[in-house]
C-alpha cells in the first residue's frame, strides 16, 4: 500500500518551489482508493484544491507532508501513456502540470470546488467600528446578509457595485479581510452533471394477458398496445403521444403489465439534428491515390504524418471519412479537430450521415453534461470518433489510430493563455506517442507544415482539382485607391462598395444566387470620435478604441446603439453627446453591421444574415442558418473569418472581400500569411456548385504579393516566395521565438521588472556561444492595456529550443521572487503579439 502520493495541483509554475507536483501522505481509510489518474482533494497553502495523483514516490527527507483530505474519483482519469504526453506539454510551454491536467480534463467530470465567505464574530463587530473603507464595509455587508456567498459571485457583486472589473483587486481585498480575521474561507465539493439516467418502459411478463385487466379501460390498453409494438420505450416519447400519464403507468405496473427500468442515456447536442444518409461518392483520380497512400500507413499501425494539401472543394472531407472507417476497422480511434465551433456541426452532419453512432462531440459551447458524456463515451469505448475544436487532442482514447487536424493552418488551433500549446503541434506528438497517423489538411498550408513536407519531414498528399471537374472561381481586383468617395451617403464617407461589386451582388440576387460579403470585423463602426475636440472614446479598461454596435432590430442611430469593447466585455449605452464638450460625436470605419445596413439600402427586398460572433452564439445558432443557406432561402451572407473556413455552400457564385489588406498592417511577422489564407479561402467559398463562381477582392494595395498569389489562388507560389523572405528575416520555421509578457496593475513597476528581467537575459546570452540566442526588447505590447492591466512583452529568438526553455524557466524563477503583482507568461512559438 502507498503511504505518499505526488500531487499535480492547478496552481501558476514557480520555479524552485516545487512546481510540477507536491508530496502527500495517504491516511490508512483512503489507501484502497489511491490510483495514479484520480482527483484528490487536500489542503494547499492556505486553501484546499482539486489535484491529480501522478507519482507515489518518497518526498525528499526534509519535506514533512500533509495528508489528503479525500479520493474524489471512482475510476482513474488518465493512464501512464496519457500522463507522459501531459507532461510533455507541461514541459514544452513550460506550464504547470496540473494546470495541463485542469485544461485537458474538461468540466462537467464529477465536481467542482466552491469557495464559500463567511463572516466571522470580529467581521460583525468592524461593521459598527467605523474605520473600515467603503468597500471593505461593502464586502461585510454583503456577506453578513448573504449568509454564507461563494467567492466567485461576491467579487461580481463588489465589481458592479464599484465599478472596478480588476478581479485581483477583489481577491487582495478578500485575503486583507481575512487575515484580520473579518471574513474566513470554506470549501465545499459540489457535484456536477454526471451519468444521466432515463426511465424506460417495456412490457411486462403478463402483458399478453392484457384482456380481463383492462375491459372498459381504453386509455391503459392503447398505451399498453404502443408498448408492446415498439419493445420498449422511454418515458419521455411516451408523455410526448399520452400527455401525462403518470396514474396509467403506476396502475400497469401494479399488475405486471409493464416493467420500468433505468438506463443510461447519453445527452446529445445534435439530437434535433436532422442526419440524412450520407452515400460515399465515386472518388476522383487524387482522392482515391490520397486514401490509398492513407489505407496504407493506417494498417501499417505506425506514426505517420501526413500534409494534404487540396484547392478548396477537392474533397478533403470524402478522404478524412474514408481514412476513418479503415481506422474503426482496425478497431482504433480517430479524433478530428476543426479550428472554430462553428465549423463543428457541418462535419458532424457527414460523419454521423457515415458513421452513425459512432460519433461524438466535444467543444466550449456545449454544457458540462454534454461535455462530460462525450468524454465519457470516448473513454469507455462506446463511440470511435471524437470531433471538436482545440481541446479535443485531449480526448481519453485509449486505442488511438487517427488524428486530423482540418485547417491546419488555423491561428485558432494556437491557446494564448497557460499552456499556450498548438493543438496542430500536439497531434504529431500525441500520434509519435500512440503509433498513430496524423493528417494536415488545407488549402493554404502553414509555412511550417509546407517546410516539413518540402523536407520529407511529412508524407506530401495533394488534391490540385475540385471534385466533379469543378472550376475554380474567376477572380477579380478592385483598387480602392482609384475609387471616388461618396460624399452624400448620410452619417459616414466609408466607401464599402465599388461600383463593380455593387452591380454584381445586383445582378447575382436578380439571378436567384446566393452571395458571400467578407470582412473580418464585427460591429457597426470601429471608432466613436468627437469632430470638435477630437476626443476618441476608448475603454477604460484597455487601450483600444471602442466599437459601436448597433442594437438589435433598431435602426442605426446613436442614441439606440452601443458601445463596445472587444478585448473585456464593457459594454454601455453610447449617448450622442460628447463627454468632454458635448458636441455631437460622429462615427467612422465598417464593420458587419454597417456592411449590413448598406446591403439592405442596395438590395432591400433582399434576405440577408450575418455570421460573426455577436449574431451566431451557442451549439446550434449556425447550424440553423446553415439549413437555411442550403435551402436558398437567404439571398446574402455577411461574415466574419467564420463563413471563409471550410463550409460547403453550393449555391454561393459571389464572394466580395470587402477589405482584403486589413491584416496587412498588423505587427506579425506572419500577416502576410494570415491575409493570403483568409483571402483563398474566403474565395474557394464561390462556384463550388453546378454554377461557376466569381470573386471581387477589393483592396488598397492590390500589388502586395499575399493579394496577387492569393487572386491566382498559387498556395505553392505564395509560400515558396514567402520561405524565402523568412530565411532571410531569420524568422520561423528557420528559427524559433519565445515571447515573454510582463502584466500589472501598475505600469512603471511591471515596466520596471521587464526591464531589468531583460538586462540579467542579456547577461546570461552573454556567456553562451555567439549568436546562440537573442532578445528583442522588452517593449511595451501593441495593446499597452487590457482589462486594467499593463502590458510588456520580450521577444527570444534562437536555432536551438532547448536554450529557449532553460531561459524561459530562469526568468519564471527570477521573476517569482520579485514581485507577486507582476504576473509573467511564456508563450512558445508564439502567434500572438498584440
Amino acid at each position: 500500500m502507498c503511504k505518499t502520493v505526488q500531487v499535480a495541483v492547478p496552481v501558476p509554475l514557480k520555479v524552485g518551489d516545487g512546481g510540477e507536483f507536491y508530496s502527500y501522505k495517504v491516511p490508512d481509510n483512503l489507501k484502497d482508493g489511491v490510483q495514479l489518474g484520480k482527483r484528490v482533494l487536500i489542503p494547499f497553502r492556505n486553501s484546499r484544491h482539486v489535484g491529480f495523483i501522478v507519482g507515489f514516490e518518497k518526498p525528499p527527507p526534509n519535506i514533512k507532508p500533509r495528508s489528503i483530505l479525500d479520493v474524489i474519483d471512482e475510476k482513474p482519469l488518465f493512464d501512464q501513456k496519457r500522463l507522459e504526453f501531459l507532461k510533455w506539454v507541461a514541459n514544452y510551454y513550460v506550464s504547470s502540470l496540473g494546470i495541463v491536467l485542469k485544461v485537458a480534463h474538461p468540466g462537467g467530470l464529477g465536481v467542482r470546488l466552491r469557495r464559500l465567505i463567511g463572516i466571522t464574530d470580529n467581521g460583525i463587530k468592524a461593521l459598527d467600528d467605523g474605520e473600515l473603507s467603503a468597500r471593505e464595509l461593502l464586502v461585510l455587508r454583503t456577506v453578513y446578509n448573504a449568509k454564507g456567498i461563494t467567492s466567485k459571485k461576491l467579487l461580481a457583486l463588489i465589481e458592479s457595485a464599484t465599478r472596478v472589473s480588476e478581479s485581483h483587486q477583489g481577491n487582495e481585498l478578500l485575503n486583507s479581510l481575512r487575515r484580520r480575521s473579518l471574513i474566513e474561507f470554506n470549501y465545499e465539493l459540489k457535484s456536477n452533471p454526471k451519468v444521466k439516467m432515463e426511465k424506460i418502459i417495456v412490457a411486462g411478463d403478463g402483458a399478453n394477458l392484457k384482456s380481463r385487466f383492462l375491459e372498459r379501460k381504453p386509455a391503459k390498453a392503447q398505451i399498453l398496445e404502443y408498448v408492446l409494438t415498439h419493445g420498449s420505450m422511454p418515458l419521455s416519447d411516451l408523455k410526448e403521444i399520452f400527455g401525462n400519464l403518470g396514474i396509467h403507468l403506476n396502475w400497469l405496473e401494479e399488475r405486471g403489465l409493464i416493467k420500468i427500468r433505468l438506463e443510461k442515456v447519453s445527452r446529445d447536442p445534435f439530437s434535433e439534428m436532422k442526419i440524412p444518409k450520407d452515400f460515399p461518392p465515386e472518388l476522383t483520380v487524387d482522392q482515391e491515390i490520397a486514401c490509398s497512400r492513407l489505407r496504407e500507413f493506417v494498417q501499417a499501425g505506425k506514426y505517420s504524418p501526413f500534409l494534404l494539401h487540396g484547392v478548396t472543394g477537392s474533397g478533403k472531407t470524402e478522404v478524412y471519412l474514408r481514412t476513418t472507417e479503415e481506422v474503426i476497422k482496425q478497431g482504433k480511434e480517430v479524433v478530428m479537430l476543426v479550428p472554430e465551433i462553428s465549423l463543428t456541426p457541418q462535419l458532424v452532419r457527414r460523419a454521423k450521415g457515415r458513421l452513425g453512432n459512432q460519433v461524438a462531440v466535444i467543444h466550449s459551447a456545449l454544457s458540462d453534461g454534454e461535455r462530460f458524456d462525450a468524454w465519457r463515451m470516448a473513454s469507455t469505448g462506446e463511440v470511435k470518433v471524437l470531433i471538436g475544436a482545440r481541446s479535443a487532442i485531449f480526448a481519453p482514447f485509449k486505442n488511438l489510430g487517427m488524428i486530423v487536424v482540418d485547417e491546419e493552418h488555423d491561428s485558432s488551433y494556437k491557446q494564448d493563455e497557460s499552456p499556450a500549446y498548438n493543438a496542430r503541434d500536439l497531434a504529431l506528438v500525441l500520434g509519435k506517442i500512440t503509433s498513430s497517423v496524423v493528417v494536415l489538411g488545407s488549402a493554404t498550408p502553414s509555412l511550417e507544415s509546407y517546410c516539413n513536407a518540402v523536407k520529407h519531414k511529412f508524407h506530401y498528399l495533394k488534391l490540385p482539382l475540385r471534385v466533379e471537374n469543378r472550376s475554380l472561381p474567376q477572380v477579380s481586383v478592385i483598387d480602392m485607391k482609384h475609387v471616388p468617395v461618396d460624399v452624400k451617403r448620410g452619417e459616414s464617407r466609408d466607401n464599402i462598395f465599388s461600383t463593380k461589386l455593387e452591380r454584381a451582388i445586383q445582378d447575382n440576387y436578380n439571378n436567384k444566387r446566393q452571395t458571400i460579403l467578407f470582412l473580418n470585423r464585427r460591429g457597426f463602426s470601429t471608432l466613436i470620435i468627437c469632430p470638435a475636440c477630437g476626443d476618441v472614446q476608448k475603454c477604460p479598461n484597455c487601450s483600444v478604441s471602442l466599437t459601436y454596435h448597433v442594437k438589435k432590430n433598431s435602426v442605426s442611430r446613436l442614441e439606440s446603439g452601443m458601445r463596445m469593447c472587444h478585448l473585456c466585455g464593457l459594454s454601455e449605452k453610447l449617448t450622442a453627446g460628447c463627454a468632454n464638450c458635448g458636441a455631437s460625436v460622429r462615427v467612422y470605419g465598417v464593420g458587419t453591421q454597417k456592411v449590413e445596413k448598406e446591403l439592405k439600402r442596395l438590395v432591400p427586398k433582399a434576405s440577408v444574415i450575418r455570421v460573426d460572433r455577436d449574431a451566431v452564439q451557442g451549439k446550434t445558432k449556425f447550424l440553423k442558418l446553415y439549413d437555411k443557406i442550403q435551402k436558398a432561402e437567404i439571398d446574402v451572407i455577411i461574415g466574419t473569418q467564420m463563413v471563409a473556413k471550410g463550409h460547403d455552400l453550393p449555391g454561393v457564385t459571389l464572394v466580395g472581400v470587402i477589405s482584403a489588406d486589413m491584416s496587412l498592417g498588423m505587427s506579425d511577422f506572419r500577416s502576410g500569411e494570415r491575409t493570403f489564407q483568409l483571402v483563398t479561402q474566403v474565395a474557394g467559398r464561390a462556384g463550388r456548385g453546378e454554377e461557376p463562381g466569381y470573386v471581387i477582392v477589393q483592396t488598397y494595395d492590390p500589388d502586395h504579393p499575399s493579394i496577387k498569389y492569393a487572386l491566382r489562388q498559387d498556395s505553392i507560389g505564395f509560400l515558396d516566395n514567402e520561405i524565402k523572405l523568412r530565411r532571410e528575416l531569420d524568422y520561423p520555421p528557420f528559427s524559433r521565438l519565445v515571447n515573454v509578457r510582463f502584466s500589472g496593475r501598475f505600469e512603471s513597476e511591471t515596466s520596471e521588472i521587464a526591464v531589468s528581467t531583460g538586462e540579467i537575459v542579456r547577461e546570461l546570452i552573454s556567456k553562451l556561444p555567439s549568436g546562440t540566442a537573442r532578445v528583442l526588447g522588452p517593449s511595451p505590447c501593441p495593446i499597452r492595456k487590457i482589462r486594467n492591466r499593463y502590458r510588456f512583452q520580450m521577444l527570444l529568438k534562437s536555432h536551438n529550443s532547448d536554450v529557449l526553455h532553460v531561459l524561459s524557466r530562469k526568468i519564471l524563477a527570477l521573476t517569482s521572487k520579485r514581485s507577486e503583482r507582476v504576473r509573467v507568461s511564456i508563450d512558445m512559438d508564439p502567434y500572438n503579439f498584440n
